[in-house]
């Protein structure tokens, strides 16, 4: 691979502009260039300078902060007048998960590159993640949010948004951008978020701690989502503040069982086979803190193999196979007749097996602007949704036959949202087009003679 692919220099500087967008006219031809501008797209479009961070809704559209929920209904628990305490709909849902991984990937592409402008984006999304722990007066609290107003939250958190905030502080503290103040600010975060988890018996509850949050389940149950939850965060506190307390716990609860957590984290079992989600790829990132931070090369070597295990599955699998992907993240809760005409038009039928690849195939950038909602739920979560978490997986897995398979998908994947995001108002699939971006880069510029 030609090292110099990776060493265009951008002229435009870091921007988080207000202005939307527009579809690229002459897009830039190498990977380092397109994810730099994909990445300038992004927070422009969806970010917010009053909080430095990323929202799951577009800001720089027609409707600029309407787009988001309004603040009195944020108090109230309410999404569109409906009670959802975890904000679904929002806009503001998953921003310690979508800025956490953000931020993940970030730190990997700037240590392979050192490129300035990605310090500078790094440093601007850890910014805005230090405001993420200081909205909520619950110590160790992980809020959805805030709102662009800086204060405005819902108080029905997640696995998802606690584990990636948590391992994007530890990743940063990683990075050498990280300052010894950054580095006292992720051991005292990291400390606060692992000792409320211990005090409620690691199980996940609401701020006010009543009652368990939506997607709270015990991180001390023996699944493999649990062990990775819980050794995840304990891997990532004990590297970030030390201590004894942190290490031993660790060590402790690894041998619980027989040592049944790390089993569960290396051994092929039937845990293993429950259908691929739209949001599978979050335990990945724990996955993958595990075995960076995991000082027996066994142990380390066991997350990594079962990695790849997972993710070759992921990438060869039927996703019409209800026993391989939950078919609930893009048809609902059944396949009615009008998804089959919406998939029909993309010459698909639930009784034609496909891969993630044959899918993205399949995915067309001019659907953005659909009006049809069968269609889009087509479009944009089996066909760029779906493939983004098996490609995710492969990259975070670093095998190198499963990156050189999925590398040309997400060449396609950046370029095609560098040409059409600009049509796109929705921030899922433009910040996983972003974080696949810069992870490839980070592992083809690692790789490259």
């Amino acid at each position: 691979m030609n090292r110099r692919r990776f060493l265009g220099v951008c002229a435009a500087g870091f921007v988080a502009g207000r202005a939307r967008s527009a579809p690229t006219a002459r897009a830039p031809e190498c990977l380092a260039d397109q994810v730099k501008q994909l990445c300038r797209d992004y927070i422009s479009g969806f970010g917010s300078p009053a909080t430095q961070v990323c929202y799951h809704h577009r800001l720089n559209g027609p409707r600029g902060l309407a787009a988001l929920e309004k603040p009195e209904q944020i108090a109230n628990g309410l999404v569109n007048g409906q009670p959802k305490p975890f904000g679904y709909g929002s806009g503001i849902q998953d921003v310690p998960l979508e800025n956490g991984q953000f931020l993940i990937a970030l730190c990997d592409a700037y240590e392979a590159t050192r490129n300035e402008e990605l310090a500078k984006m790094a440093q601007w999304i850890f910014a805005g993640l230090k405001r993420v722990a200081a909205v909520s007066p619950e110590s160790g609290f992980v809020p959805r949010g805030p709102h662009p107003d800086g204060k405005s939250y819902y108080p029905d958190s997640s696995r998802d948004q606690h584990c990636a905030y948590i391992e994007a502080l530890w990743r940063y503290r990683r990075c050498p951008l990280a300052t010894a103040e950054d580095k006292t600010f992720v051991a005292s975060m990291l400390v606060k978020i692992a000792g409320r988890m211990e005090r409620n018996d690691w199980v996940l509850k609401v701020e006010d701690n009543s009652r368990q949050a939506h997607v709270g389940y015990t991180w001390k149950q023996f699944t493999l989502f649990g062990a990775c939850s819980l050794m995840g965060c304990l891997a990532a506190v004990k590297e970030a503040a030390g201590g004894k307390h942190w290490s031993e716990l660790y060590e402790q609860l690894g041998r619980e069982k027989d040592n049944l957590r790390w089993k569960l984290l290396s051994a092929d079992t039937p845990e293993k086979c429950r259908p691929f989600t739209l949001y599978s790829n979050q335990f990945f990132t724990s996955l993958a803190l595990i075995g960076r931070v995991e000082g027996d090369s066994t142990r380390a070597a066991a997350v990594r193999a079962l990695m790849q295990t997972m993710a070759k599955r992921a990438l060869l699998t039927n996703v019409f196979d209800e026993t391989c992907w939950r078919r609930l993240d893009w048809a609902g809760e059944s396949v009615t007749p009008e998804i089959e005409k919406a998939l029909a038009s993309f010459g698909l039928s639930v009784r034609k097996p496909a891969t993630v690849s044959d899918l993205f195939a399949k995915f067309d950038p001019r659907q953005f602007e659909t009006r049809d909602r069968f269609v889009t739920a087509i479009n944009e979560k089996l066909l760029f949704g779906i493939p983004t978490v098996a490609f995710h997986k492969a990259l975070l897995s670093e095998d190198t036959a499963l990156v050189g398979g999925v590398a040309p998908h997400v060449h396609r994947m950046v370029r095609l949202m560098v040409d059409h995001g600009g049509h796109y108002d929705r921030g899922e699939n433009f910040n996983r087009a972003v974080i696949l971006g810069l992870h490839l880069l980070a592992l083809e510029m690692r790789h490259s003679p």
